[in-house]
């Protein structure tokens, strides 16, 4: 019961902290917001099952994206959309007409195609996810746009909190100890940027508790051997995953080879008759992804001419194997790692905020101790598994950072789409860490991972992300952003009222306000319930 009550606490830390986020960031300042937003509305409002590739976005949509404030990403965009650091050197009579003239967006635009040049692009995913947005938009079809980000935001975190415990339970089929995998699922709950990641409208807020779940399903087919009941919900959650994002295509191989050595150590034991009906279980782990997802790859194939759909791969498509090969064999590899591990441990939204170098450099000491310490550990079959969907979709983000230096001449891939792997790669830091530190430090590990999360997350927050949204502070000419100086700090006073501009009624200041205080009270009770408990021997 004990556990059973600080995983619950956990899990609701996780909420609030999330709902905090969603609640600060921006309108479309999630990365990709305002295209995966189209994709679903355009579902919702047309009654289309797909919506086409490239396809107009709502007009209500394209409205927005010249009134609000623009992530800093999108500054090439020009006249009349302008970043957050155009907006808040507009004088304050202009900033109001912008506001009162967003609010009083007409109704039936949300139903209309723009004119403009922005293209529902997010359209090329699987269309899992947008089918349940659309739904969710059903449901309040005459809200305003604002409330309908919000309301988008607010179920996000809530799919997203169903990592929580699924990565609990894959820690303790790990480690078999329950302060230990409770430490774990606290580090998740208090990373930034796995909350920026999911607080906003976008896919990953289904897919990571997906494969989270078939992490979960995997490591327990190795550690008791095949079963209907584990394979059927591998196969499940795989099927569901490959209809929300390609990357699950980089999990399937592990899956099957974790279903295979289940099979073959269970059939060891077993008679002829026994043999047989394992193999049953064998085909029903591995039918569920074929019937569910295998439709929508075979389109690709016909439509695109490459298995994942995705822009990069379809506008490489006709290159040889040996062109793609040159062209991976002249990527910086170390940048590109660099830039990987950065945009996974904090990058502040799409408007890129960044800490200072040696911040990052902390984490990167921490990630070389546990590699070190994985190499000095034996070798278990759940820390093999753990292990090897970690390595293939590192994989899959090197091949995605070829694609698009073939596609757009720049060689580089998103580190936050690995909080899909967030269930291998922190009990694999937790395990490496304590096999290379001494005996007396191990059970500090998850407690001390814990607390410099909490730092970096309480640091971004204060100094970089809110300064930075209500105007206090803004990039410099090397893309960096200014520090914060102490004569900024008295205008916190006003910063909720600048944070919930072009937000609507469920994030008013008030609202902005309290969740803050809760988010203040979930990270402290984070490190209160960790630090006080058994953490791990």
């Amino acid at each position: 019961m004990r556990t059973r009550g600080a995983l619950a606490a956990i899990w609701l830390c996780f909420l609030l902290r999330t709902f905090f986020y969603s609640a600060m960031l921006p309108l479309w300042e999630g990365y990709d917001e305002w295209s995966h937003f189209a994709v679903a509305r355009i579902m919702a409002t047309k009654g289309e099952l797909l919506a086409p590739r490239r396809s107009p976005i709502p007009r209500d949509v394209d409205a927005s994206l010249a009134l609000a404030p623009q992530p800093y990403a999108m500054r090439d965009d020009g006249p009349p959309a302008l970043t957050q650091d155009e907006f808040w050197k507009l004088p304050a009579a202009e900033r109001t007409r912008r506001v009162a003239n967003f609010a009083a967006i007409p109704p039936d635009w949300r139903s209309q195609d723009s004119s403009g040049r922005h293209l529902a692009y997010e359209a090329q995913h699987p269309p899992l996810y947008y089918w349940l947005a659309a739904l969710a938009l059903k449901v309040f079809p005459y809200a305003s746009l604002a409330t309908q980000v919000m309301l988008l935001r607010w179920m996000a975190c809530l799919l997203a909190s169903l990592n929580v415990p699924l990565l609990f339970f894959v820690a303790r089929a790990v480690f078999q100890n329950d302060g230990l995998s409770l430490g774990c699922a606290a580090i998740l709950a208090v990373m930034p940027e796995f909350a920026i990641d999911v607080a906003r409208v976008s896919n990953e807020c289904a897919a990571v508790p997906l494969f989270t779940g078939l992490i979960l399903a995997s490591v327990i087919l190795v550690r008791d051997g095949l079963t209907w009941k584990w394979g059927a919900m591998g196969g499940l959650a795989l099927g569901l995953g490959l209809l929300t994002k390609a990357y699950f295509l980089a999990a399937a191989p592990v899956f099957a080879v974790a279903c295979l050595c289940a099979w073959r150590c269970a059939a060891k034991r077993a008679s002829g008759g026994w043999r047989a009906v394992r193999g049953g279980a064998l085909f029903g782990c591995l039918a569920p992804p074929v019937v569910i997802a295998g439709w929508w790859y075979l389109r690709n194939l016909q439509t695109s001419g490459t298995l994942s759909g995705i822009d990069p791969a379809v506008a490489t498509r006709h290159m040889s194997f040996w062109e793609s090969l040159h062209a991976a064999l002249g990527i910086n590899w170390a940048r590109v790692t660099d830039g990987m591990l950065l945009s996974h441990i904090y990058y502040g939204g799409w408007s890129g905020l960044t800490v200072r170098a040696w911040m990052y450099h902390v984490f990167y000491a921490g990630i070389a101790l546990a590699v070190a310490g994985l190499l000095l550990r034996r070798r278990e079959p759940a820390m093999l598994l753990l292990a090897g969907f970690y390595a293939l979709f590192w994989a899959a983000q090197c091949y995605d950072a070829s694609l698009l230096l073939m596609s757009s001449g720049v060689a580089a891939s998103p580190g936050w789409y690995a909080y899909a792997v967030a269930a291998a790669e922190i009990p694999l830091m937790i395990a490496g860490l304590r096999a290379v530190l001494p005996e007396r430090c191990r059970p500090w590990v998850a407690p001390a991972g814990l607390a410099m999360f909490a730092a970096l997350d309480l640091y971004t927050v204060h100094a970089l992300a809110v300064p930075y949204y209500t105007g206090m502070v803004a990039h410099k000419a090397n893309t960096a952003i200014a520090g914060l100086h102490g004569a900024d700090i008295p205008r916190f006073a006003e910063a909720f009222d600048r944070l919930s501009l072009f937000k609507g009624p469920l994030a008013a200041p008030p609202v902005i306000a309290g969740l803050w205080f809760a988010y203040l009270a979930a990270t402290g009770g984070l490190l209160l319930l960790i630090f006080r408990s058994e953490p791990g021997a």
